[in-house]
């Protein structure tokens, strides 16, 4: 170990006679200062990391929710622009296709209307809970219905190869159109989120 007074650059000490008062005043503040350099080092080691605040659950939902419902109107015209093409629409059927994308779009006013209530918290309520499926799977059923007497109404003037297309789209809407919310099911042969399907529009189920 090198002697004391090489470290801090001071003259070496007169080995006769004791050290002077500047050498031992300089000592001591090297002495001072290394003893402050390690408990600031030990005081930092013995810091715990902040640990980062974890995400609100119930408020990704709800944004979720709310992008979802602000989508759903540009959602639906998609799907019928994207059937009209699958179909082949032609001059001759414009008239019929027009009713058809009219009573579509009011078939999925009762699931878009469930974006006007924010969903309530219903955590502990089981009966609260209940009512909001209830709510939710009755909105599901009105618009399914509706569209249903809007699609047999198309159908008569449509050709074969037509109606197999529509039966395509349809089917392929309902493999995507579930919901899972808390444990919840909506199986809803046209309400799937992001494809191709016929309205109604993707519509989110209750968010607990």
């Amino acid at each position: 170990m090198l002697p004391i007074w090489l470290v801090i650059g001071d003259t070496p000490p007169s080995r006769k006679g004791p050290p002077s008062m500047l050498n031992r005043k300089t000592m001591m503040a090297a002495a001072i200062a290394g003893f402050a350099l390690v408990g600031s080092a030990v005081a930092l080691a013995q810091t715990p990391p902040t640990t980062p605040t974890p995400p609100d659950r119930d408020a990704m939902r709800l944004q979720m929710r709310a992008n979802m419902c602000a989508e759903a109107p540009a959602r639906l015209a998609g799907r019928i622009a994207y059937a009209e093409v699958k179909l082949g629409i032609t001059d001759a059927q414009k008239g019929a296709w027009q009713t058809f994308a009219t009573e579509a779009r009011a078939a999925a006013q009762p699931m878009l209307k469930l974006c006007d209530t924010p969903p309530a918290n219903t955590r502990g309520d089981a009966a609260a809970e209940l009512a909001q499926r209830e709510r939710f799977l009755t909105a599901s059923l009105e618009s399914t219905k509706a569209m249903r007497a809007a699609v047999e109404k198309l159908t008569p003037v449509l050709t074969a190869d037509q109606r197999t297309k529509l039966a395509e789209v349809v089917r392929m809407s309902g493999r995507g159109g579930m919901y899972r919310h808390g444990g919840m099911h909506q199986h809803g042969g046209m309400h799937q989120h992001g494809g191709h399907g016929m309205p109604p529009t993707n519509t989110p189920a209750p968010t607990k």
